[in-house]
This record gives C-alpha cells, structure tokens and sequence, in this order.
C-alpha cells in the first residue's frame, strides 16, 4: 500500500523540482527525501524522477503518480473534512501569512473574534512582504496568505487568488503638515512634496512609485522604513506625508493626531487579497475560519461557495 507520508514528500520535490529544495521546505535532509523517494520507487518498481545536476523531472511513471497523489490527498482532506467537527475539537491550528498592514492592523481583531467562537483552536500568524507569504505558501508553511501586495502571472502559478475588498489609499498627515487643514488633495499636488514611503523592495513602494509616475507626480522621498509603526510616527512629529489605507491610521485619527485627507478623481486604491494553494483544499480549520471571515468578506462565501457544517 502506498504510504502517505512519502506521496506528501513526492509531491513536495515534485513542486520544488529538487531534492534539496524540498528538503530544505519539509525540515528534513536531502538524504532522508532521496531515501523515500527510492523506497516509493522500489515499491511501485518504476523510476519516478530524471536526475538532473540542476533538479529533477518526472518520468512517464512519475508523471502518473503525481496526478494520483494530487487525487489522493484531495481525497484525504475531502473525509477530513466531512467528518470532523470542528466546535468539537480538543486542539486544532491554522497557520497564517499576512503583509504588514494587514497583520498588524486588521487581523488580530479578526482572529480575536475567531478564537472566542473557538477558544481550542489556535492561528499562527507571520507578517511578511508579498514574496514571502507566496513562498510559505508553495513550501506549506503556511495555509493562507492575506495580502495587498500586487501579483503577476509567474507568482500565481499553482495558487488561487480571490479579492476581498478594495482599500482605498489616503494622504496623511500631521498637526505641522501645511495641509493639516485641507478637506481633500488632487494627485498632482503630491509633486515636489516631502513623503515618507516603505522600502523600496516592498511591492507597497513598488506599487506606489508606478502609479505615481505613471501620473507624473515626483515627490521627494524623504525616508523610507520597513515598519508602518516608523512612518506613521514620522508623519505626526514632522512636516513630511504619507500615503496610508484608514485601517492603519484610525486610532490616531479619531485622536486628532493625524488628519487623513482624501485624493480628488483618482483615488488611489488596492486589493486585498486571500491566496492559497489550489493543489490542496482547505482543512478543516481553515474552512471554518474562512466560514467565519465570511460575515466581513462577502466574496468569500459567493466564490468559494464554503459548504455549511
């Protein structure tokens, strides 16, 4: 009988394309990924990976096998989850990935509200730029990505990607900025002003920089920090503005500490977006967090039409 565990790690150098990587994603050493994948080989009696100095391919036979390991542990969580109750549980995790804004500002509210329908389950939650919670996903470290960060046709590969919600971008500013008092800004007036941004890497920045250009609106970046916290305390001690979405500066809006000054016509807006690995269906934890997430996020239970437990 074919063992679970080595069609998982089969299927993880599959998607990895070699032994090390995948290794390196399963915390396990290569020799222990090559030696299952030459149990699994003995057992069916076929080769299933060209060995390559770059990487590895899939035979003919490998080819059949990973269209069965697909179906098979779809299968798997398919009874999983027709079965388990998830209220009932003695413990239970769902891990996370989130970008910045999103994991500081609008998810631990969320998994607040999560946890005190379900005080046995547990989320781990880690922040990291777009880059980094499409790699945790493909290397299953993580369940779920919750992301603003844009995405092209190289990172989607393998992955599902469904909008959320359209954040709207403002400027903000501080009680010594001159437009302290301004009801709204145009674009083109951001020209030439002092502006404090992200890091350059993040697709935040990257992100802005294009949209500002193709406007051409140049304004003189003044800092740049990879910690929302950073700016926003910038901006309400100095003369400089930014450019946040109202999640992450509402508290200190309604204390007077910032003003946040909406954009005439061309409003400024992203999407945010959940991202998962459409190879695998959700656990049983996940559906029901995702279940939960609903009640805020509509799209969710339009598109992925979650199945009531």
């Amino acid at each position: 009988m074919l063992d679970l565990h080595k069609l998982d790690i089969f299927l993880r150098v599959v998607r990895e394309g070699s032994f090390s990587r995948a290794a390196e994603s399963l915390l396990m050493t290569q020799p222990a990924v090559s030696q299952h994948i030459q149990d699994l080989e003995i057992h069916v009696g076929a080769t299933l990976f060209v060995r390559e100095r770059r990487g590895v391919t899939l035979t003919p036979a490998g080819e059949t096998l990973h269209a069965y390991t697909l179906r098979i542990l779809r299968l798997v969580t398919e009874a999983e989850n027709a079965v388990t109750d998830v209220s009932e549980l003695s413990s239970g995790q769902l891990s996370l990935g989130a970008t910045p804004g999103v994991s500081v500002y609008l998810l631990p509210d969320m998994i607040q509200g999560f946890r005190a329908q379900f005080p046995k389950l547990t989320v781990v939650l880690q922040t990291g730029i777009t880059p980094q919670i499409v790699g945790d996903l493909r290397s299953r470290k993580i369940e779920l990505g919750l992301i603003e960060g844009e995405l092209d046709s190289t990172t989607t590969r393998q992955l599902g990607v469904l909008a959320l919600e359209e954040v709207e971008q403002f400027v903000v500013v501080g009680p010594k900025h001159p437009w302290w008092g301004r009801a709204s800004v145009d674009l083109g007036e951001l020209d030439g002003q002092s502006i404090i941004t992200r890091q350059v890497n993040s697709q935040t920045r990257i992100w802005l920089d294009q949209v500002l250009q193709q406007h051409h609106v140049r304004p003189k970046v003044n800092a740049e920090f990879d910690n929302v916290e950073s700016i926003k305390r910038t901006v309400m001690l100095g003369t400089c503005l930014t450019i946040l979405p109202t999640y992450v500066v509402a508290h200190e809006a309604d204390a007077d500490m910032v003003r946040v000054i909406p954009i005439n016509r061309t409003p400024l807006r992203r999407t945010l977006k959940l991202i998962w690995d459409q190879e695998l269906l959700f656990s049983p934890v996940a559906s029901v967090f995702l279940r939960y997430l609903s009640s805020r996020f509509p799209a969710l239970e339009m598109m992925l039409q979650l199945p009531a437990k």
